[in-house]
């Protein structure tokens, strides 16, 4: 399983509070989250109420790889 599409748009740009906002299309199903200081912090729904613990860790390790290789391009 791999999701085919994230979005990732800047909050609170430049600002004490800033943090990147995430949507992801998984399996035909949207899931959005917020990335702060390394961690995910998910919408609901959360991935975890149509996904296994071990597929909801894939996902947010897929997350994470995707918003380093875009902050990276933002550089």
């Amino acid at each position: 399983m791999m999701f085919k599409d994230i979005e990732v748009r800047p909050m609170f740009e430049d600002q004490v509070h800033e943090r990147h906002q995430f949507t992801i299309s998984v399996d035909g199903s949207d899931y959005q989250g917020l990335i702060h200081e390394g961690e995910i912090h998910w919408f609901h729904p959360h991935p975890k109420h149509t996904f296994e613990e071990s597929h909801v860790e894939a996902i947010e390790s897929q997350v994470h790889e995707k918003i380093s290789e875009h902050l990276e391009q933002q550089q």
